[in-house]
């Protein structure tokens, strides 16, 4: 298979792409700003399956009316500790940003905060937010439900989503930052695979019928799979519980599918807290301590095959590094996707 080709840019040209086609699309400056930026980081990490290729979607559903281009947060629940917000069926990211600085707020003034958000969308990589909190200082953890695209296990029915999380913990140099999906392989990077002609790895997927695949196309028609069996579908179902009943949003089958009936909105779930560090132990105790404990995790003898240890969200870091510094890759399928958009926008 031939190399596919790529688009190279710099962040801030990417992201000026972004915010040019939002804008007009009825999306105000300041959102559009802050969407562009969790897009255009989310490219430069590496992680192109959760990025700008979600913008054309997102295109469609605003036109179409799925989804709202102002994000406008009305505050349904606020005690010391606790924000329950409804997005009014705005993006995702412009209303998860807002509420990680609302909620950190709450974190540093309490000790604790907690954070549930509903009638929003889709809002890219968890990660951005749980690294955003981690700079604030702050141990977070965030987590979203989604389309349903997994069955419950030993079933075949698509009945929950793959409802990503993440945690973040700050650190004297890059933050600890776990992200990952309840399913064994993101949706996302299947629809990579199938766009450049790849198989996917056995035993993430399984076709309409039931039958275990490798075919992305196969795959994007039928199931995906939970990782680690009853214990993904277990840990889906509990962020399922906690984005979508816990929050007053939709949850289960009841979601519209993003890709599905676009003028409709689809009502997903956010949920999140924020802890300030000092008010657990001291804020010098717990950086010396984290320290000694990557050092000690890296001082592992290796197993055959590695060459040295990784903590969560180190190697996207490292792209990004690169990334920032040479420019980001952009897919060519994915850039004349966005050319199309500009050109009917004009």
């Amino acid at each position: 298979m031939s190399q596919e080709e790529q688009i190279v840019l710099k962040k801030e040209e990417l992201s000026a792409v972004i915010q040019e086609l939002l804008t007009k699309v009825g999306v105000p400056a300041a959102d559009a700003a802050i969407t562009a930026d969790v897009m255009a980081d989310t490219n430069a990490r590496g992680v192109e399956s959760h990025g700008v290729r979600w913008l054309d979607i997102y295109l469609q559903r605003i036109q179409a009316g799925g989804v709202s281009p102002v994000t406008k947060l009305d505050v349904v629940q606020d005690k010391p500790s606790l924000l329950i917000l409804d997005a009014n069926n705005g993006l995702g990211q412009v209303a998860m940003h807002r509420a990680v600085e609302m909620g950190a707020k709450k974190a540093k003034e309490n000790g604790v905060a907690i954070v549930g958000l509903r009638n929003t969308n889709h809002f890219g990589a968890c990660a951005y937010y749980t690294e955003m909190a981690s700079k604030m200082g702050l141990v977070s953890f965030v987590c979203t439900n989604a389309t349903p695209l997994m069955a419950p296990w030993g079933g075949i029915d698509l009945c929950i989503g793959t409802n990503p999380l993440s945690y973040g913990f700050p650190t004297k140099g890059t933050p600890i930052i776990l992200d990952m999906a309840t399913t064994a392989y993101a949706r996302g990077k299947v629809f990579v695979a199938e766009r450049k002609g790849e198989k996917i790895p056995e035993g993430v997927a399984l076709d309409k019928n039931g039958a275990p695949t490798t075919d992305p196309k196969a795959a994007l028609e039928g199931i995906m799979l939970p990782a680690s069996g009853p214990k993904g579908f277990g840990l889906s179902l509990v962020i399922d519980l906690l984005c979508g009943i816990m929050t007053g949003a939709k949850y289960g089958t009841h979601i519209t599918p993003i890709f599905g009936t676009i003028d409709k909105s689809q009502n997903i779930g956010h949920f999140a807290f924020f802890l300030d560090i000092e008010a657990f132990v001291p804020v010098e105790e717990y950086y010396n301590n984290i320290e000694d404990n990557i050092a000690n995790m890296k001082k592992s003898r290796l197993a055959k095959g590695y060459d040295r240890i990784y903590m969560p969200g180190e190697i996207e870091s490292g792209i990004r590094e690169k990334n920032l510094k040479d420019g980001i890759s952009i897919p060519k399928p994915t850039w004349d996707v966005l050319q199309e958009w500009k050109a009917k926008l004009a």
